[in-house]
């Protein structure tokens, strides 16, 4: 039998994000909401691990009884649950930016399944890059009732993509565009965040 190398973040590491997700949320006001959707989809990705105790402390750190995926809930209650959800995460994908990483990829993916993905239909057809990308913008203000969001062309295959005032950190957002941008026909895509204010990011998008 292979030995399961994988391990938890060192103590550094996940005190590090700890302070990370406790200022986030300080900075949320009731009113910041997103939908419900994205709750589920955590929910489902933490069971599909088969650890129904952390399920259930996501559900209870929540303070709801369950979700509703067209529903807007504040998005403190969501970054309270990743939270909790981050270290069995992180030992899934072998480090938290890989983990909030892939939990942006399965929160996109089951976005674009929604009664809200599946109205905007330039998510299911994908195919061309530029209308693509020129649709982030209001693919991210349906899906969210704060920040501020703008897309600029730096080339013509390549992208830059300006939020501000949002509230999940870089990694979570790259992992969110890389699977959107993985409906455009193209051979290769790449998403690059970088950080630039406490709740505010860039993201270069490139492709061949």
């Amino acid at each position: 039998m292979r030995q399961d190398i994988r391990q938890a973040a060192p103590p550094r590491v996940a005190e590090l994000w700890e302070r990370d997700f406790a200022q986030r949320i300080s900075l949320a006001y009731p009113g910041d909401t997103a939908r419900g959707v994205f709750c589920l989809s955590l929910l489902d990705t933490v069971g599909e691990l088969g650890d129904g105790v952390m399920m259930r402390r996501c559900l209870a750190v929540s303070g709801e009884r369950g979700f509703v995926a067209f529903f807007n809930y504040p998005i403190a209650t969501y970054l309270r649950m990743v939270a909790t959800a981050l270290p069995l995460l992180a030992v899934e994908h072998g480090s938290t930016e890989e983990a909030l990483r892939q939990l942006g990829r399965r929160a996109a993916a089951d976005f674009r399944k929604s009664t809200a993905g599946k109205a905007m239909g330039v998510m299911q057809a994908g195919g061309d890059p530029r209308r693509l990308l020129d649709s982030l913008p209001v693919v991210y203000r349906v899906a969210l009732n704060f920040g501020e969001f703008e897309l600029t062309w730096v080339a013509p295959a390549h992208a830059r993509f300006t939020m501000r005032n949002t509230f999940m950190p870089v990694p979570f957002h790259e992992g969110v565009l890389l699977e959107l941008v993985r409906k455009m026909n193209v051979q290769r895509s790449w998403v690059l965040g970088c950080q630039t204010e406490p709740l505010d990011s860039e993201y270069e998008i490139f492709w061949e």
